[in-house]
């Protein structure tokens, strides 16, 4: 597969100047320099839905590496997420690597064989898409995806209440919905197992967000 071009893209908000240069720093970093850069400044504060939609208006590159601006890419992060992109034999539409949690508790968790654990070096299947589907995302925002993709589902819509079977009514946020979406259309995930980023977890963050507290990790 020929070489594809890769845009980082990092929705923020007026107040977090200091975050974002870090970010920034992160991405200047990079061993694979990204063709494109989109910093979207949500001054109005319309929301990370609307935020990244109209960064994605402004994406010309193949993928997009979707960033936070409280979080950080190791210096091997889009090196190491193309080369799947690029070479694996599934040639996925989505890679979502590991991070390095910083400043708290992971609070991700993932089943496996019935049992709740840490996501990381579990490899995306049936059993995984089940639970993304039925309880909540595991799958942070740092990852890499088609542009093509995300745009062929309408991009980001605001979070919503659902209703799971067994489970009654939660809320599902835009990130998990934009995830189920691009399942619902075909897209193929991969998990890569290696801590390319650093995610920095605190009381602003809203991963996991919503779950059952995982039981057995």
């Amino acid at each position: 597969m020929s070489r594809m071009s890769v845009a980082v893209v990092i929705p923020t908000i007026p107040g977090r100047e200091a975050m974002l240069e870090r970010a920034l720093t992160s991405v200047r970093a990079q061993r694979r320099r990204p063709d494109q850069v989109v910093v979207e400044r949500d001054s109005l504060r319309t929301g990370a839905d609307q935020a990244r939609n109209r960064a994605l208006d402004r994406v010309t590159a193949d993928v997009v590496a979707w960033l936070d601006d409280d979080d950080e890419m190791k210096p091997n992060h889009l090196m190491a997420c193309m080369r799947v992109m690029e070479q694996s034999r599934e040639r996925p539409d989505l890679v979502y690597p590991a991070p390095v949690v910083r400043g708290g508790q992971d609070p991700t968790a993932v089943s496996v064989q019935g049992r709740w654990v840490l996501p990381w070096g579990v490899r995306f299947g049936p059993e995984q898409e089940t639970h993304l589907r039925r309880f909540g995302s595991f799958i942070p925002m740092t990852h890499l995806v088609r542009t093509d993709m995300v745009r062929a589902i309408g991009g980001f819509r605001p979070g919503r209440e659902v209703t799971t079977e067994g489970l009654g009514r939660r809320y599902r946020g835009e990130d998990e919905d934009y995830l189920v979406r691009l399942l619902d259309t075909g897209a193929t995930f991969e998990h890569l197992d290696a801590r390319t980023w650093v995610w920095h977890v605190h009381r602003g963050n809203t991963a996991g967000r919503g779950l059952p507290v995982p039981l057995d990790i």
